[in-house]
């Protein structure tokens, strides 16, 4: 049984100074056309999918295959929902900001379980969203549902497989 999955990926363009609209009429054609595209930064282009598929890591899959067919060089360098703050789990979690920060801050007398760490402490904390919300399946009475989940682990596996090509990319320079 196939389900709706939400999410975004930025790609980098094969030519750096080439028009990122210029590609718009190839993503339509190699079938992104559940996709709404984003051109506004020069050398990269962004796409926020609503797609049906089986599992999330198909969904994915199938959308990066769809871009790199359309866009032949473009590499992913980012999928979301992954790195989130306080103000984005709320929204996921259809809760509040206030609510969110008690539960990271060990507020909650009731919750004996820590709240994750942040992957980066600064102005906004970040978290990577999976993290955040199997503790919040596991430790509170929020509804997650099952393909925030399914998307965001696969979302977080997408954003390590890029960084680690992007490193082995520079430790060859």
């Amino acid at each position: 049984m196939a389900s709706m999955f939400d999410f975004s990926l930025i790609f980098t363009l094969p030519d750096p100074k080439a028009d990122p609209s210029s590609y718009i009429d190839a993503l339509l054609g190699a079938g992104c056309d559940d996709a709404t595209v984003g051109a506004g930064r020069p050398g990269m282009i962004g796409l926020d999918f609503s797609r049906e598929a089986a599992t999330a890591k198909k969904a994915i899959a199938t959308a990066i295959h769809d871009v790199q067919n359309a866009i032949p060089g473009a590499d992913l360098i980012e999928a979301g929902p992954d790195l989130v703050n306080l103000t984005d789990m709320a929204s996921h979690f259809d809760t509040t900001k206030q609510n969110i920060r008690k539960y990271a801050a060990g507020e909650i007398r009731t919750v004996t379980g820590a709240f994750p760490s942040p992957v980066h402490s600064g102005s906004p904390n970040l978290w990577h969203l999976y993290d955040a919300a199997l503790w919040i399946k596991t430790n509170t009475r929020i509804i997650v549902r099952p393909e925030l989940l399914e998307i965001t682990r696969v979302t977080y596996e997408a954003n390590l497989k890029a960084q680690k090509r992007h490193l082995d990319h520079t430790a060859n320079l």
